[in-house]
């Protein structure tokens, strides 16, 4: 599993490319959730999740939420599930993780209520954002959701 993490997220880095160092660090992190997030389901014998536009300004307003608050909480899921046209959606949010895959795999895979969002089989969409508060600390959120 560790080799085949490592490999598809290499991969993966090399790549995205961003603007500025802030926005690569951002992007890297997102992708690098993601991607570890559909290794955890096709190991688990499950279609990978496809990013979503909508999802992920959602998750994106939500984190930075989050960060500029500096505390984890969970939101509203009713407006998600109109405004993206949805028929079911889930939320992860964690907070302190600098690492992405150690967000999915030490945090949200270990937590029975995250670990059903990712391993959900109607799930077909994803996003995951992550945004520094200005301590540095890292708060994410993930919206995963079927149409």
């Amino acid at each position: 599993m560790t080799v085949a993490l490592a490999a598809t997220l290499s991969a993966l880095s090399a790549t995205l490319q961003a603007p500025s160092a802030q926005a690569s660090a951002d992007l890297d992190y997102e992708a690098q959730a993601v991607a570890t997030t559909n290794l955890h389901r096709t190991l688990n014998g499950l279609a990978p999740l496809r990013p979503s536009a909508c999802l992920g300004r959602f998750a994106q307003r939500h984190a930075q939420r989050m960060a500029d608050q500096r505390r984890m909480f969970h939101r509203d899921l009713a407006p998600i599930l109109r405004r993206c046209d949805l028929s079911s959606v889930g939320e992860n949010v964690a907070y302190g993780y600098s690492d992405s895959r150690a967000v999915v795999s030490d945090g949200w895979m270990l937590s029975a209520g995250h670990r059903k969002n990712i391993l959900e089989a109607r799930f077909r969409l994803v996003a995951v954002r992550a945004v520094q508060s200005g301590n540095g600390r890292w708060y994410t959120a993930q919206v995963l959701g079927a149409r």
